[in-house]
């Protein structure tokens, strides 16, 4: 796979020290808007990338490059992706992936066409941790009757939209706010473990410019119940909750990262799961990314892809 990243924001510094590492991508070339040149150069700098551009056309047309990484504002993702996508690219894309079904499923049904690969960065979805949850603990509980996750953190720039200044985190027209920015991790990990839902309601907090500063997505099963906070304006401790008739599930911390599990069955005391480790929690994105791509497991990807489309149906009905 020969990359180019698309962005220069805090998850491209995040991530591109876990491409650099990971066998199987080559990146060849990063860009950024123009007054964002100097800080591509810089990473192109430091992590031996051989172009810093500011033509998206010259990325789109070069035959080294076969795959985008879309990291950018939410509100260009369907722009830069389908044009990514009529130049025969393959694209990995942030999440949010877009702003609604209708932008995704155009995405999708573009790539498949072309024989294309389109994925949302999801991390979650390749974690260890997560597999281990799917398949070895979650049958313990037996019948699946609630969850809960609950993802808090107060955002850095929470003050600053206090005081007026709105950048794109807290700005509904770029696709910010809690649900997307946040609340998503656990739309993606309960709609993992259970389809979509039949009904789904939120209620929020919202801020001045009708934001949603924190949320709660409550989603209907029928005999199922699942609860999905989300909060940017509040510190809590972030953790998802699982509940059978059987015994229950706690996962420590945000579900998108799973940093410890402990597991209770009925009449037991509590235990400690021993859980994988990883290098750096957005490794096995990539190198599942990575696999799926060389080994053309279309497959796997429609699968994954199948699953971003079903969580923006519920965004959908929830926005």
């Amino acid at each position: 796979m020969n990359l180019s990243i698309i962005g220069t924001g805090k998850i491209v510094h995040e991530v591109l020290p876990v491409i650099a590492d990971t066998e199987g991508i080559s990146i060849r070339s990063i860009w950024a808007r123009e007054h964002s040149l100097a800080k591509a150069q810089a990473l192109a700098k430091e992590f031996n990338i051989p172009h810093a551009t500011t033509d998206y056309v010259s990325v789109l047309t070069d035959p080294q490059v076969d795959t985008v990484y879309i990291a950018l504002i939410n509100s260009v993702h369907y722009s830069y992706t389908l044009q990514a996508i009529q130049a025969g690219k393959h694209v990995i894309l942030e999440k949010p992936a877009c702003l609604c079904y209708r932008e995704l499923l155009h995405l999708a049904t573009e790539a498949r066409q072309r024989g294309l690969m389109l994925f949302e960065a999801v991390t979650l979805l390749h974690l260890p941790s997560f597999h281990t949850l799917c398949t070895g603990l979650l049958p313990q509980l037996g019948t699946l009757r609630h969850v809960e996750c609950n993802y808090s953190q107060r955002s850095s720039r929470l003050d600053a939209y206090l005081r007026g200044n709105v950048l794109p985190a807290f700005d509904p027209e770029t696709g910010g706010g809690a649900l997307m920015d946040i609340n998503i991790y656990n739309l993606h990990f309960v709609l993992a473990l259970l389809g979509q839902p039949l009904s789904v309601h939120y209620y929020c907090h919202r801020g001045y410019n009708g934001v949603d500063l924190s949320g709660t997505a409550v989603l209907e099963y029928g005999e199922q119940l699942a609860l999905c906070t989300g909060a940017k304006d509040t510190d809590a401790l972030s953790f998802g909750l699982l509940q059978g008739d059987n015994g229950w599930l706690r996962i420590d911390g945000p579900v998108s990262t799973m940093s410890a599990i402990t597991l209770c069955l009925h009449g037991q005391q509590p235990r400690q799961i021993p859980l994988p480790s990883v290098s750096h929690r957005l490794a096995p994105e990539f190198m599942a990314i990575a696999d799926i791509f060389h080994r053309k497991d279309f497959d796997t990807m429609n699968h994954l892809l199948d699953h971003s489309l079903a969580v923006m149906q519920t965004i959908d009905k929830i926005r």
